[in-house]
């Protein structure tokens, strides 16, 4: 009796050890699953805010009035930075996109990149709003994916986007939006330059490995530099930033200045990797066709003569409008180049030079524009080849590379013009 005693002692034992076990490692079946877990980890600052305020049953702002004016629909990028910019506004406008999104497409939709932006056009058009949201998915899924945001005491807004770095002490005009394309469209083209580069044999000597900093300045003086002892490049002209990389990978030689800032040019402008390049000339020329300009040139201003003048040419060679891809920019380079030769009273390569290096320029080209140096490039490249100009840049030796100097392969340069 005794030992049967033991054998069932033995087995509850086992049995309440079994229940003990089972409760610590088995799940509740009854708690219920976080449906925001996803929501939680994204890292995005807008998320953040409007998961907080849904949990808290905050009812998000109505936001109608806010958003019928245009300027307002930069808030509804949300991007880390907007948090910077204005929190307030951003905090708000974050709020009420959750709880839109979540109550009527669910939690997973919050993280759904290839739908965003139709769910913040949806938004608006809760709103009352017919205006979509003007970003695209593209530059949508390169913000969320792609953008580091810091900021320290000199700089609020440090925007990387891995080894590409934009440093802003201040949006300085409008609003971030005004930004976001660019940012967009000159890392993207900076790639793209930088694979051509590479997979034609074009970057012999360059460092296209670097960090790549740009210091948005905007400081009134219109000139873009590199500083060439750390490769840190000033922008002042958004349209200058990939010539200025091109420059910081190491065609930095002014010697034959044409040169050096041809090359920056044709690889950063002429070779179309910044769409916002070809649309600005797109721009122009439309705005000349439509007689924009017409009242400045008949009081005599030589840049809206300018303007006029390559707009016909453009139109008379069957040059296109219809879109960037279509836009023929050595075209544009070629036409520029003969329209400021024959009206003179163009800023030069030395003008430019001495502007921002307060010293005078005596190199070897500083006569021409960045549209004639960019043009004498494409030729050169067409009649001798890419390479053969690039030796002639790594050996600073026209005679060698090109079997003449400067004056002859310029006087060949403006034949090429004159029957162009």
């Amino acid at each position: 009796m005794k030992n049967r005693l033991c054998v069932w002692c033995i087995l509850l034992l086992c049995v309440a050890l079994l229940c003990a076990c089972d409760g610590n490692e088995s799940p509740d079946t009854d708690a219920p699953a976080d449906v925001f877990a996803s929501v939680r980890e994204s890292g995005e600052t807008w998320l953040s805010y409007g998961l907080s305020a849904y949990e808290e049953g905050r009812a998000p702002a109505k936001l109608g009035a806010f958003f019928s004016e245009r300027d307002h629909m930069t808030y509804l990028t949300l991007y880390d930075h907007m948090f910077s910019f204005d929190k307030e506004k951003s905090v708000s406008v974050a709020e009420a996109l959750f709880a839109f999104i979540y109550e009527n497409y669910g939690a997973d939709a919050l993280l759904d990149l290839e739908k965003r932006c139709a769910y913040k056009t949806a938004y608006l058009a809760s709103l009352g709003i017919t205006e979509e949201y003007g970003q695209t998915d593209a530059v949508e899924r390169f913000f969320v994916d792609e953008m580091d945001f810091s900021f320290n005491r000199v700089y609020k807004y440090i925007i990387s986007f891995d080894n590409v770095t934009y440093y802003f002490k201040d949006f300085t005009v409008g609003t971030p939006q005004q930004f976001h394309s660019f940012l967009y469209f000159n890392t993207t083209g900076l790639r793209e330059m930088i694979a051509y580069m590479r997979e034609n044999g074009f970057d012999k000597g360059l460092d296209t490995e670097r960090e790549f900093n740009y210091y948005m300045t905007f400081d009134g003086s219109g000139y873009s530099k590199t500083v060439y002892e750390n490769g840190n490049m000033v922008i002042n002209d958004s349209y200058s930033a990939l010539h200025e990389a091109c420059h910081a990978m190491g065609i930095t030689e002014k010697d034959n200045i044409w040169l050096s800032e041809g090359l920056c040019n044709y690889f950063g402008k002429a070779l179309g990797f910044n769409d916002q390049i070809a649309a600005s000339y797109i721009q122009v020329i439309s705005m000349a066709n439509a007689g924009v300009f017409d009242e400045r040139a008949e009081a005599g201003d030589v840049s809206a003569i300018r303007y006029k003048a390559v707009a016909k040419a453009y139109a008379e060679y069957g040059g296109s409008l219809a879109s960037v891809d279509a836009f023929d920019l050595s075209l544009f380079a070629h036409l520029a180049a003969r329209t400021e030769l024959a009206l003179g009273g163009y800023p030069t390569l030395g003008t430019a030079y001495a502007a921002v290096n307060r010293e005078e320029c005596t190199a070897i080209g500083a006569e021409l524009s960045y549209d004639g140096a960019t043009s004498l490039i494409l030729y050169l490249s067409d009649t001798y080849g890419m390479a053969r100009v690039l030796d002639a840049y790594a050996s600073q030796n026209m005679e060698e590379a090109f079997g003449k100097d400067y004056a002859a392969i310029k006087a060949e340069w403006l034949g090429f013009l004159q029957e162009y």
